[in-house]
């Protein structure tokens, strides 16, 4: 199924793993199953066939096996647990919870060094692309590439992305990981995470370790994510396009605007060659802390919240979860309501 479009997989890739006639997937609650069943199954922290389906689609969707977990930290630490690399790579900056899952590790002896860092066998090096929350973009291939020729892997995570605008897998990278709780499974609903890897027998391998780490994501939670990847092409690609017109529009009206798709953010070039679209995140600066928490107050169409990529638009002020954010920085994750409208929203608030 490789020739079929990404919107196509996301619907199809799971079909005839379930001998029923339903055309929704159904929920499969049990924990235990009958001896010597047909389908092998014997306890749901090992195999469960919803999950089945949902690794079937993500699979395809990242063009590799998938492997799902209960949280996107939980996949963090299942590669660190399958690789115990000697030393990991990685920018300052991203998502703050990864580095907290790192500085665990270092406290168990793997050493930590900056991205630039010359590679040696036995490293891993952590790319997260577009990051949180400036909207960096780092390019994969390159890294990939003096990862490789030094014997070290490349894990890429890329849940601003999604695999609809980014396909680490195919730029040569070892593993590709998301967050699931944000635009995957994109209703604000479900917890998870996800690595994929191009090699169906390592995936085997995190499967077993998953069982043992017992790091396996629930039923229903597993069956939501499954519902909403049937619409993630649409959303995502409504999101990105919403959160560029967005950003145009703030560009001249704030202090500053990061999205890849502006021609002045340092990504831009990067983002033209390595994506598919810019993506549904965004961030801006205000002038000062107090006017950067008293504006989301004035927004009648964001949610003031912490996580991303639902379909309602979301915004964050990130200095009260990471303490190394610019101060004035609001974090947006655009929804798929109008374009207009959420621009109006911005305009009646900055007004006040």
């Amino acid at each position: 199924m490789n020739e079929i479009d990404l919107s196509t997989l996301a619907l199809h890739a799971d079909d005839g793993l379930e001998p029923d006639a339903d055309v929704a997937p159904p929920l499969h609650l049990a924990t235990t199953f009958t001896a010597d069943n047909a389908q092998g199954l014997v306890y749901s922290r090992e195999d469960q066939p919803t999950r089945r389906r949902l690794e079937a689609v993500l699979g395809a969707l990242e063009g590799g096996h998938a492997v799902a977990y209960s949280s996107g930290l939980a996949a963090v630490q299942a590669l660190m647990m399958h690789l115990k690399p000697r030393r990991v790579a990685a920018a300052p900056g991203g998502y703050h919870g990864t580095h907290a899952v790192l500085e665990q590790w270092r406290s168990l002896g793997i050493e930590l060094v900056p991205l630039e860092a010359d590679p040696k066998p036995g490293d891993l090096i952590w790319l997260e692309t577009p990051s949180n929350p400036t909207c960096d973009v780092v390019d994969i291939a390159a890294q990939v590439d003096r990862a490789h020729r030094a014997g070290a892997r490349v894990a890429v995570d890329g849940t601003f992305a999604t695999p609809i605008l980014q396909s680490p897998l195919a730029l040569g990278a070892d593993f590709s990981m998301h967050s699931s709780s944000k635009f995957l499974s994109g209703h604000h609903d479900a917890l998870g995470g996800v690595l994929a890897v191009p090699e169906a027998d390592r995936a085997a391998r995190l499967r077993r370790d998953r069982a043992l780490l017992g790091s396996v994501p629930g039923a229903f939670e597993t069956w939501l994510t499954l519902r909403s990847l049937r619409t993630l092409d649409l959303r995502v690609r409504r999101q990105s396009a919403s959160a560029t017109e967005l950003a145009a529009w703030l560009r001249s009206r704030v202090r500053r605007v990061w999205h890849p798709s502006l021609p002045g953010h340092p990504g831009h070039e990067i983002s033209l060659r390595q994506m598919r679209g810019p993506g549904g995140m965004l961030s801006i600066e205000l002038e000062s802390a107090e006017t950067a928490r008293a504006l989301p107050h004035r927004l009648r169409l964001f949610r003031e919240a912490t996580s991303l990529g639902g379909v309602e638009s979301q915004i964050d002020w990130r200095r009260r979860h990471d303490p190394h954010a610019p101060e004035g920085l609001l974090r947006l994750s655009v929804g798929v309501e109008d374009a207009g409208d959420l621009i109006r929203d911005f305009a009646q608030a900055l007004a006040e």
